[in-house]
């Protein structure tokens, strides 16, 4: 069980299931959405598929990374599952196909649209596996998309853009400041940081005016948020600014890329924290940051146990 936990990475999934659990209850609270299926399943049940879907993709991206990586881990990671011989290449397959298919089954609950939108991120997860990592600048900005499209899987016609905006600049943020700290090849050279940026842009600028374009009159900013509520996201985004500064001065640059990685992947959950604040949903905010806190407990306790197997548990910072 150690060894398929490592293998894909789900004790950095809470993040990914708090994305779309804030989408769920954006689409909860908003009338104009009771007819989608994400409004009318019993409460209990729509967060049961939404966790199934998001775990599901987060599993299948984890495997086929490590599925894929096998030669290079063999040089460079040799303590993967798959290197290290606790899991062989077949099995490996078996577990990411499993996934997928938890994932696909999961979204038929969201209707055709949640299905489409499901094979839709996992094949922007392929193919950054396959061959966006080799191209920085395209490789970096599928993975915000893959976060995007993932959230938008119980509502795709969801107006209120702006926290999937959020989560997809979060994504791209951690994801190239990886890229630089681990030093991975190819580097991103001045005009790849051009591309990367101009592909952000136009990102944001379709999300965005999608969202405006497709809103009813007023249906865009909800009537429940105010620009006064808006505090709470930009002070969760300083917040993380000042936090990852803090846990990464002064150490090696693998160390703060193991560090932004953990974090970064937990974040999010504080910033679904954060959008219910500022929309007034204080019970769902406070469920959210307990959700958050069993996420750091049970990614320290996986940690030690999986990385200190062979040692005694210890705590460490």
């Amino acid at each position: 069980m150690l060894t398929a936990i490592q293998l894909t990475r789900v004790t950095m999934a809470f993040g990914a299931v708090a994305d779309l659990w804030l989408v769920v209850l954006i689409t909860r609270e908003a009338p104009e959405y009771a007819y989608m299926p994400a409004a009318r399943l019993p409460f209990v049940g729509v967060l049961f598929v939404g966790a199934a879907v998001a775990v599901g993709l987060f599993a299948f991206g984890g495997a086929l990374n490590d599925l894929l990586d096998a030669r290079h881990d063999r040089a460079f990671s040799p303590s993967r599952p798959i290197p290290a011989g606790r899991v062989r290449s077949g099995q490996a397959a078996v577990v990411t196909l499993g996934a997928l298919l938890v994932a696909m089954v999961a979204a038929a609950a969201f209707g055709t649209a949640g299905i489409l939108l499901t094979a839709l991120a996992a094949a922007g997860i392929l193919f950054y596996d396959a061959a966006g990592k080799h191209v920085p600048a395209m490789g970096l900005l599928v993975i915000g998309l893959v976060h995007g499209v993932h959230m938008m899987i119980p509502n795709h016609e969801l107006t209120f853009t702006l926290p999937v905006w959020l989560a997809t600049t979060h994504a791209v943020v951690v994801a190239t400041t990886l890229h630089l700290l681990e030093d991975k090849r190819p580097a991103l050279t001045p005009r790849a940081f051009a591309a990367l940026a101009l592909g952000w842009l136009a990102w944001s600028v379709l999300l965005l005016g999608r969202g405006w374009w497709q809103a009813d009159e007023g249906g865009f900013w909800p009537s429940s948020l105010t620009m006064g509520g808006l505090i709470w996201p930009i002070l969760a985004v300083a917040a993380f600014a000042w936090y990852v500064r803090r846990k990464t001065r002064g150490v090696p640059a693998a160390v703060a890329a193991e560090k932004i990685r953990r974090y970064g992947s937990l974040w999010t959950c504080l910033y679904a924290v954060a959008w219910l604040l500022a929309l007034g949903q204080v019970q769902a905010a406070l469920g959210f940051a307990a959700f958050a806190f069993c996420g750091i407990a049970v990614m320290i306790a996986i940690r030690e146990l999986t990385s200190l197997a062979n040692r005694p548990v210890a705590y460490r910072r």
